[in-house]
């Protein structure tokens, strides 16, 4: 894959970049320099990472030449803890710090990065000594794929983000092509996408049951089905200690099997006992 298409050309403002991302840049002109001279406010202006809590969105710049391709994604992999140990000054190992922060945050409330490239001189091997002469702001937004708590790597990728684990309720129902129409009136029970979420993300992919691994789906998810063990048409609770992400064959098996009672008894302990081994917070409703 070609990356020139990314290269910058143009010597345009961060602060115009920034403000084209829909953040707020009315304070950058709070300095002697005013209105006037607000892009180069220093307190705006040499930093590496921007975010916006309303949107909930971040902002990075990246550098160009260090974008690369692995398989069919464009990637770049930071770790800002080593560069602010390394920074030349405190400023710099500030800003490295914040980004640190920003990366963190997007990975643990999967918030959208857009991204600045940068492209100029380098100073030397860390770009917390160098400035960019071009810039440009990637249309396509990009997230962060991982991030070492421990060691602080982290790998960015361009594009969006697809759920790691889907369960039958992501699928859609109705396949396209021809077929007859038929219209019903029909009552279903709402499941709160919160619970569905814990449950696939608690399972890690693999059947809570026996332990097989979901298929992957085309878009590159992880699916399993979400079952309500007391089902919802009994007063079931749609809650986190009720649900269980099955294999499709266990699903079937807890609903029409022929020992579909004393299964029923079994993953409700199953569950009981995932949510021991979870965070105190796991007994509790995911709404």
């Amino acid at each position: 894959m070609n990356l020139e298409f990314l290269k910058p050309s143009d010597r345009l403002r961060v602060m115009d970049l920034v403000e084209s991302t829909g953040i707020d840049v009315s304070d950058w002109s709070n300095f002697k320099g005013g209105v006037e001279k607000a892009a180069s406010n220093p307190k705006y202006c040499y930093e590496w990472s921007y975010e916006d809590h309303n949107k909930q969105l971040i902002v990075l710049n990246l550098w160009y030449e260090n974008l690369s391709v692995q398989e069919v994604e464009i990637v770049q992999k930071l770790n800002l803890r080593d560069t602010a140990k390394n920074a030349a000054s405190s400023p710099q190992s500030r800003r490295a710090t914040k980004m640190d922060f920003s990366l963190q945050k997007a990975a643990r409330l999967n918030w959208p990065v857009r991204v600045i490239i940068c492209d100029g001189e380098r100073r030397g091997s860390s770009a917390t000594k160098s400035s960019a002469d071009r810039r440009l702001l990637d249309s396509e937004p990009w997230y962060v794929k991982s991030y070492s708590s421990d060691s602080g790597d982290c790998v960015l990728v361009r594009g969006v983000l697809t759920d790691l684990f889907v369960d039958q309720f992501n699928i859609e129902r109705v396949p396209a092509g021809e077929s007859k129409k038929k219209e019903s009136i029909t009552s279903v029970f709402e499941r709160s996408p919160k619970v569905r979420s814990y449950i696939l993300n608690r399972a890690g992919g693999f059947c809570e049951w026996c332990g097989q691994e979901g298929f992957k789906t085309l878009s590159g998810s992880i699916y399993l089905e979400t079952h309500h063990i007391q089902p919802l048409s009994e007063s079931g609770s749609d809650t986190v200690d009720n649900v269980i992400a099955l294999c499709p064959n266990h699903h079937r098996e807890a609903h029409f099997g022929v020992n579909a009672v004393q299964f029923r008894k079994e993953l409700a302990d199953r569950v009981e006992k995932l949510n021991k081994s979870m965070q105190p917070t796991a007994n509790a409703s995911a709404d």
